[in-house]
C-alpha cells in the first residue's frame, strides 16, 4: 500500500502553474523528497490540505513581481514543497520566500471578528494559529481563491483527523513555512 508522495506533488505543480497565470505572478516551484513513501489513503487525505496551503502561499504569501523588485527581491517567487522522515514522523513542508505573515494584521482582523479579546496578548506563534479558525480570512476582497473563509480550517481539520499537527514559522518580508507532521504509523 506504500506509494511515493510524488503524484501528490505533481498535482501541486499544475496548480502552481495555473494559479501563477491567474494571479499574474512569476513563480518557481521546487520539490524535494518526492520518493518519500506513504500509505495510499494518506496521500488522498493530504491532497486537499496541500491544495489549500499552496493556494494560500501563492495568493497571500508571494508578492506581485513589481512589489518583489521594489523590496530588492528577484521578481520570480519561490515555493518549495518537501517531504521527509524525521524520527517517528513524516514531515511535509511548504515554504515560500514571500512577504511572510503580518502578525499585527492577523491579530487586528481576529479582534474585529471577536476571536480574540481586545486586551489579550498573543505570541506570534499563537497569532499564526488564528488563520486556522473557521471563517477567518485577511483577504481584502473575496475572489475565487481567497476571502471565502474556507481553506485553512479545512487544512487543520484534515491533518488532525490523521493524528497530525501543523506548525507555522514566518519572518516578515522573507516568507513562511507551513510544516505538517504526521505520525509514521498513520503514514504507513
Amino acid at each position: 500500500r506504500m506509494i511515493p508522495i510524488k503524484p501528490a506533488f505533481q498535482r501541486m505543480e499544475r496548480l502552481v502553474r495555473d494559479l501563477s497565470r491567474e494571479f499574474g505572478k512569476k513563480i518557481a516551484f521546487h520539490t524535494a523528497g518526492e520518493e518519500t513513501e506513504i500509505d495510499r489513503t494518506v496521500t488522498e487525505e493530504i491532497a486537499d490540505p496541500l491544495v489549500h496551503m499552496v493556494r494560500n502561499a501563492l495568493d497571500h504569501g508571494l508578492e506581485l513581481p513589481v512589489d518583489r523588485v521594489k523590496t530588492g527581491k528577484p521578481e520570480v517567487g519561490n515555493v518549495t514543497l518537501r517531504a521527509f522522515h524525521e524520527g517517528s514522523s513524516l514531515v511535509i513542508e511548504l515554504s515560500d520566500d514571500g512577504r511572510g505573515i503580518n502578525a499585527e494584521k492577523v491579530l487586528k482582523k481576529a479582534r474585529q471578528q471577536g476571536l480574540v479579546g481586545a486586551e489579550e496578548t498573543l505570541t506570534d506563534s499563537e497569532i499564526y494559529q488564528l488563520i486556522f479558525q473557521p471563517g477567518f480570512s485577511t483577504a481584502e476582497k473575496v475572489t475565487a481563491v481567497s476571502g471565502r473563509g474556507v481553506g485553512m480550517d479545512v487544512v487543520k481539520r484534515n491533518i488532525e483527523k490523521l493524528r497530525g499537527s501543523i506548525h507555522i514559522e514566518s519572518t516578515p518580508g522573507q516568507g513562511s513555512t507551513f510544516r505538517i507532521r504526521l505520525p509514521l504509523t498513520t503514514a504507513i
